[in-house]
């Protein structure tokens, strides 16, 4: 049996070429929440509060036993009852990622941004292809729930994003001429965003219309002033000083590609195992990995991360970007400014995560998120991206993230990494006292670096000096 479903517009099933009646609209928002997970799990909670939002106030009397309901339809809907799996607290559609529009589409975008300076052609035809896949102007079209909201407001500023690299495509083809009245309708809608402006004033030059272009830059000047209180980003303002005199402008912009992951820790021990599987993860293909690890403090969950994230890091070719700590707000803010965006002062956390997943879509980046308290806004959600998560609550994470345990080390790795640092032969010769060191720092990485550090600064030290003062410090 063929199943096909449409998300890029109304929400629409097909079974052997036949459309299929999904139903009334809570039934369509259940079947939707599943559709953008493909083969994972989504939780009974997960798809309540996506049907009908966090306020308990306004669920129906017993949703869950609603969501049951809505299930058993759409199986019937469907024809195939084993297509919607009851699993241990939520559902799962068992359907290829390939038989959903959007999962096609993304695939398509983030081949073509991978290829637009090298075979721009080529990547032209493919963004042609993925924009043509949609069939409305909406996603999910008419589907009710705060679920498919931000599915919806997410998938827009996609659309946006890969809208924007095929204008750049056309004018670094040469095809101005055709894509000057889309730039200026799309200039039309998107009064401050500067990275449309700044093509359709190249395309209005390119065309001959060389003073339209410049009053159009003076408009935008003084409109981002009145705004937002901020000049034009620096490509603009070089654009239109290029263009006053009298200068080839260079057409297709090369985006920004952040590297800022700290240095990788080389003598790490003890972790290969939970390393190579959250690497596993990191590489899968298709959606957007979560790789969150947890641990008593001390365990080294920030130095795996970092270990984890460098030893992926080839799998994401347009950067890294790290944050240790901070506010959704700030964060969202430096990452929008390392990806070449330029964040307003004013811009609401909802408003940054919305130009931050539209700045990630068509790229591969690898997000590591140390401590933050709130890592919701900062998830990437955009195929192609992973994050690796540290210390967060459970349930901030994806229902579908990889979840690690990062706990103390084995008896003989915690001996391993003091031989590493201490030298093997000093450590060699007092295996009692080593032992009793390492219990005293409970075998964590972190205590046990600490210790290590003190004896390779005190090389006149002997273990058990340390072990003895360690004793008398309580």
């Amino acid at each position: 049996m063929v199943l096909e479903f449409r998300v890029l517009g109304s929400l629409r099933a097909r079974c052997e070429g036949v459309e299929v009646d999904l139903g009334r609209p809570q039934q369509r928002a259940v079947l939707a929440a599943l559709l953008l997970a493909p083969g994972q799990l989504v939780s009974t909670d997960r798809l309540v509060e996506g049907v009908w939002g966090e306020d308990d106030a306004r669920w129906p009397k017993d949703p869950v036993g609603q969501i049951g309901t809505h299930v058993h339809r759409l199986r019937r809907a469907l024809g195939a009852p084993g297509l919607v799996v009851a699993a241990a607290g939520g559902y799962r559609l068992s359907v290829p990622r390939g038989s959903v529009d959007l999962f096609r589409y993304e695939a398509a975008v983030a081949e073509a941004v991978a290829l637009r300076h090298q075979e721009p052609l080529r990547a032209w035809e493919l963004l042609g292809e993925a924009l043509g896949a949609w069939a409305g102007a909406r996603a999910l079209d008419g589907v009710p729930g705060p679920l498919a909201e931000r599915a919806r407001e997410r998938l827009a500023a996609g659309r946006l994003a890969a809208r924007k690299v095929r204008y750049d495509l056309d004018l670094a083809l040469g095809r101005h001429v055709e894509a000057l009245e889309e730039l200026g309708a799309l200039a039309a809608e998107c009064p401050l965003d500067e990275e449309v402006h700044r093509l359709h004033l190249l395309a209005l030059h390119r065309c001959g219309r060389t003073a339209q272009a410049l009053a159009e830059y003076g408009a935008l000047r003084e409109r981002l002033d009145r705004e937002l209180g901020l000049e034009p980003a620096v490509a603009v303002v070089e654009l239109a000083d290029r263009i006053r005199r009298g200068e080839a402008p260079v057409s297709l912009r090369r985006l920004p590609r952040p590297s800022q992951l700290p240095p990788d820790i080389p003598d790490l021990v003890g972790r290969a195992g939970l390393a190579g599987q959250a690497e596993r993860a990191l590489r899968a293909v298709g959606g957007s990995p979560v790789v969150g690890l947890s641990g008593p403090a001390g365990s080294g969950k920030s130095a795996l991360a970092v270990h984890i994230a460098h030893a992926a890091q080839d799998a994401f070719p347009d950067g890294q970007l790290y944050a240790s700590g901070g506010e959704p707000g700030t964060v969202l803010a430096a990452f929008l400014r390392a990806l070449g965006e330029r964040p307003a002062g004013s811009d609401t956390v909802g408003e940054l995560s919305v130009r931050y997943r539209s700045a990630l879509a068509g790229r591969r980046v690898l997000v590591v998120l140390d401590g933050v308290a709130d890592p919701g806004p900062l998830l990437p959600a955009t195929s192609g991206c992973a994050a690796v998560v540290t210390g967060a609550d459970p349930g901030a994470l994806p229902g579908d993230a990889v979840r690690l345990t990062v706990g103390a080390l084995e008896p003989h790795d915690a001996h391993e990494l003091l031989a590493r640092i201490v030298g093997v032969e000093r450590i060699g010769r007092e295996p009692a006292a080593v032992e009793e060191l390492a219990g005293l720092c409970g075998h964590l990485p972190v205590l046990l670096r600490t210790a290590a550090a003190r004896l390779a600064a005190r090389p006149w030290w002997s273990v058990a000096d340390l072990v003895t003062r360690f004793a008398e410090r309580g």
